[in-house]
């Protein structure tokens, strides 16, 4: 109730052709349904398999609604997903790391809470304060995140945390998973991972929203959000799969590391546009 209270208070009301604007009702269904379909044929297939007509089917209906999605999008006046964002190669390399990282993150969160219940038999409240330094340290990253961005510009930031959340990974593969491992090696793993992202996620944010005009913010601001959960959504489907914590943490550390270096190509530096040529297709 105060988030709405304070909208109604501080954001000024659309006028013009922005508060006119249509319901993208075919691009919300299409989405939807390619989603779905993709994310539940990833899910069901490591218990019924490539040969499946269920997992095939669902792959199928995914491909046909995300390709009819692209179409009605470059065809609508209005469309939800507006492809002309996509041009700018700072927008989309800032979407592409916030995928990234989503997905090592919720991935890596849903295993491990079944590796330190299943296999370490870990209670459900000793697992979950293994988990606090996995969230607390975020506070602490993502006010450093705002001083630093003030100095240095988004770019480095974004660069630095997907080395740092790539390093946290690392170590909580090699010193964490072992089975008489202890919470001490655990925990550089655990705070790491959060401080990369608590460096790295609010510049992501400053980079999407500096690359689009005033006036799309909102819609760039949805698409990154969006991005994101669908690249989390997939991170828990296929490491969950999976269900192996070594392998997801290597996969994750080497995801960090692709987002480090998407950062360093896509994103400009605050007095160079140099770099950027290497990110478009």
């Amino acid at each position: 109730m105060l988030g709405f209270w304070l909208t109604l208070r501080v954001v000024p009301a659309l006028r013009g052709k922005d508060a006119a604007r249509a319901f993208d009702i075919t691009g919300q269904l299409l989405a939807i349904v390619a989603l779905t379909a993709f994310i539940g044929a990833v899910i069901e297939f490591n218990a019924l398999g490539a040969s499946s007509h269920l997992v095939q089917g669902a792959l199928l209906v995914a491909l046909a609604s995300a390709v009819l999605f692209v179409r009605s999008q470059g065809r609508s006046a209005a469309p939800m997903l507006p492809l002309g964002l996509f041009r700018d190669v700072g927008f989309s390399g800032a979407v592409l790391f916030g995928v990234l990282v989503n997905f090592a993150y919720y991935g890596v969160i849903f295993v491990l809470s079944f590796y330190l219940q299943k296999v370490r038999g870990f209670s459900v409240m000793h697992a979950g304060l293994v988990f606090l330094p996995l969230t607390g340290t975020f506070i602490f990253s993502n006010i450093a995140s705002g001083r630093m961005q003030a100095r240095l510009g988004s770019r480095k930031p974004m660069i630095v945390g997907g080395l740092i959340g790539a390093a946290g990974y690392a170590l909580l593969g090699i010193f964490g998973t072992a089975h008489d491992s202890t919470f001490l090696e655990m925990l550089p793993g655990l705070v790491l991972i959060p401080a990369g992202m608590g460096l790295a996620v609010p510049a992501m944010t400053t980079s999407i929203l500096s690359a689009v005009d005033r006036s799309q913010a909102g819609t760039a601001s949805a698409v990154l959000n969006t991005a994101r959960q669908v690249g989390g959504a997939l991170g828990v489907a296929i490491f969950g799969a999976m269900q192996d914590i070594e392998l997801s943490l290597a996969i994750s550390s080497s995801l960090l590391l692709l987002g480090a270096a998407v950062a360093w190509h896509c994103i400009k530096h605050p007095s160079s546009t140099k770099g950027a040529s290497l990110c478009r297709t």
